[in-house]
């Protein structure tokens, strides 16, 4: 593999560990983010704009981005080296992050972090963590903190733990994983002594944990299973996921033999990320393979594998499909079709009338759902005018429904209305009604009254309440869980 692809993939992985770190304490952190943006007034997409900390003077800002665009290859990172070892640390990580063309930057921060002592890495870290968080900023802290773990895991860890919140929690998940990559005994077994200390009762703990199982996986599956069995329950689910993962990707039915020898919940988890990951490349013999299960959750396991089989092979999918018990099929037609849909452009046609000659029930109903709000994304005015050749009934209503979640149909409240007060079902057309009025109340009183006037699908107390509603609450009323376009259904 060339080392752009290489490249490629290592700063996809990191940042797509900082995004899950991020989403585990968006709760405690959305407020400090969103003020050190506001007082920085940068986006991670920022060259220049990137640093918080890189407000010097105008003409150095130039003098610096000058250097970045003039300096090139081992040129930028020698003078990049330069500068940090002056003790100007701002100005060094800027001229890396500044340099044009995203591969040659990668290379660039690789060849300046590789190279670093511990005392240079850590002011490198207390400098990138001023950044606006985006992909600069987790590319540089995740090279930063594997570099660190290479030169010497234990002090890495001790200097990220008196960091801030975010720094510590994501950089021992990366230090460890680093140091399991070369060690995953001794990593393996420092996580353990944290656990037992500070709890394991953490989003980061569980990722780490998970992290440090998946490298001692590739090394020695045998021993990564007897540690992750050993650790608590707060984390081994997640640990013992990786772990069947990676050995899926070497021989499925070797993952399967482990995973009869878990229990419960665990157990089916693990066969779903078996047929998942055995299906992408081969998802008939993944589909045989689940249908053998004698394990409750069977038809779930095979739902993975006719997920990805539909989006290859959408003919022999709904054949195997056609042949299942009503009761199996109805329990995983919306996750199949769901996938089928995602495809586009006739795939979604031809998801949307195999649902349409299901036999009624649970799984027509919910597939139709489904397939009108996939369809409603990528071509709304075929997606209407199909819903509205469909027959009256519980799958039509919930495909109104879905259409009526759409941002565009919400944005008119007439049309909206309209699709409505075409559902079938009185309790349901009476919710979506009134809620559509209110937006129509809110946008065009005057015809939103002229409606209410002759409506019969509202009672009259219903339509005095909206009415007399003051109009910050008709606003309230407007919910945002709305997506695309749509259209009359006449």
């Amino acid at each position: 593999m060339k080392i752009a692809s290489v490249l490629s993939t290592l700063i996809a992985l990191l940042i797509g560990v900082a995004g899950g770190y991020l989403i585990g304490q968006k709760g405690g952190d959305d407020q400090d983010a969103g003020a050190k943006k506001s007082q920085s007034g940068e986006t991670s997409s920022s060259g220049i704009g990137s640093l918080a900390g890189a407000s010097k003077s105008s003409s150095t800002n130039s003098k610096s981005a000058n250097s970045s665009t003039e300096a090139s290859g081992s040129n930028l990172t020698a003078e990049a080296k330069k500068l940090m070892r002056s003790g100007d640390v701002t100005e060094a990580m800027k001229m890396i992050l500044n340099s044009p063309g995203s591969i040659g930057r990668m290379e660039a921060l690789l060849d300046f972090v590789k190279e670093l002592e511990s005392d240079e890495v850590e002011s490198a870290i207390d400098e990138v963590g001023k950044m606006a968080r985006g992909g600069d900023m987790f590319m540089s802290m995740g090279l930063l903190m594997s570099r660190y773990a290479e030169i010497d895991p234990e002090k890495a860890l001790k200097f990220v733990g008196t960091r801030d919140r975010m720094t510590r929690g994501w950089g021992t998940s990366s230090i460890l994983r680093t140091w399991a990559s070369k060690d995953p005994k001794a990593a393996a077994d420092h996580l353990t002594k944290q656990m037992d200390s500070e709890g394991t009762d953490d989003w980061s703990m569980r990722r780490t944990a998970s992290s440090v199982a998946s490298e001692w996986a590739k090394q020695d599956t045998n021993a990564a299973l007897a540690w992750a069995k050993g650790l608590p329950d707060e984390v081994k689910g997640d640990a013992l996921g990786n772990i069947i993962e990676q050995i899926t990707t070497d021989d499925p039915l070797r993952a399967a033999e482990v995973a009869m020898g878990f229990e419960g919940e665990q157990q089916e988890r693990s066969f779903r990320t078996i047929a998942d990951r055995w299906s992408v490349n081969e998802p008939e013999k993944a589909l045989k393979w689940a249908e053998g299960l004698t394990v409750e959750g069977r038809v779930g396991v095979m739902e993975e594998a006719l997920e990805n089989w539909v989006r290859e092979d959408p003919e022999s999918t709904v054949a195997y499909l056609d042949k299942m018990e009503a009761s199996e099929r109805d329990s995983i037609m919306k996750e199949v079709v769901e996938q089928w849909a995602r495809t586009g452009g006739d795939a979604t046609v031809d998801a949307a009338n195999w649902v349409a000659s299901q036999a009624d029930g649970e799984g027509k109903v919910d597939a139709t759902g489904e397939v009108v709000g996939q369809w409603m994304r990528s071509d709304p005015e075929a997606a209407s005018e199909w819903l509205g050749a469909q027959p009256v009934g519980d799958a039509r209503d919930r495909g109104v429904a879905s259409l009526l979640r759409d941002r565009s149909v919400r944005e008119d409240p007439s049309t909206s209305v309209a699709w409505a007060d075409t559902i079938s079902d009185d309790k349901m057309r009476s919710e979506y009604v009134e809620r559509s009025a209110r937006s129509w109340l809110a946008s065009d009183r005057a015809s939103a009254l002229e409606y209410l006037e002759t409506s019969e699908s509202l009672s009259a107390d219903q339509k005095t309440k909206l009415i007399e509603l003051p109009a910050d609450q008709l606003q309230r009323g407007r919910g945002d869980d709305f997506r695309g376009r749509g259209r009359r259904p006449f």
